[in-house]
């Protein structure tokens, strides 16, 4: 299960009898960019008439809208995951990603508005209510690497192009099937062909 901006989460499945990436599925991000974009424009208006009390209301408001969304996102993740025998969902382990970032100004505050933590934690409970176990795994190159022959590249935009094998893919497909990976790798199962996604948002 990879969690970002663009796609809010994006899941593909792997099993032990057949380790290939499959059953891909996008849930879309957009809906959280708009609420996050609306507000921040309506607290730009208020802090220059000063309503300071106001934009601190605003603000619990925009925290209750976006926590319904990703509220709807995990139940969603849960109900694709449930779908499987024994299931067991995979993300990284995203600790102190934030003191990392050295992009723009404008680019910093719009991922550090970025609610990937929650949306982890509300995953991870709703799972724990299922009995379905949760582990984190290091994020190291799950965004760069070709998850077919494991080589290390540049996503473009929003695919990924392998120089070395010639695979061309979702960035954010690939990110998920690495994510798997670096789980089952230490386990013995193999990777394969590209996965079947359904890619649905």
């Amino acid at each position: 299960m990879d969690v970002g901006e663009w796609n809010a989460a994006t899941a593909v499945a792997v099993s032990k009898q057949d380790p290939k990436p499959a059953r891909g599925r996008l849930w879309s991000g957009a809906k959280i960019r708009y609420i996050r974009g609306k507000f921040a424009h309506l607290r730009r208006n208020l802090q220059r008439k000063k309503r300071l009390d106001l934009v601190k209301r605003i603000g619990h408001k925009e925290k209750r809208v976006v926590n319904q969304q990703l509220h709807i996102i995990a139940n969603e993740i849960i109900a694709y995951a449930k779908q499987f025998e024994k299931p067991v969902i995979v993300m990284e382990e995203l600790k102190n990603i934030r003191k990392n970032m050295n992009g723009s100004a404008k680019l910093n505050r719009r991922l550090h508005a970025w609610s990937f933590k929650k949306l982890q934690t509300y995953i991870e409970y709703k799972a724990n209510l299922e009995g379905i176990p949760v582990v984190y795994v290091n994020p190291k190159n799950t965004s760069k690497r070709c998850h077919r022959c494991g080589h290390v590249a540049r996503a473009n935009g929003r695919e990924f192009r392998c120089p070395k094998c010639g695979l061309v893919y979702n960035r954010d497909l690939n990110s998920a099937a690495n994510i798997a990976h670096a789980l089952t790798r230490g386990m013995g199962w193999g990777r394969s062909e590209p996965p079947n996604s359904q890619m649905k948002s």
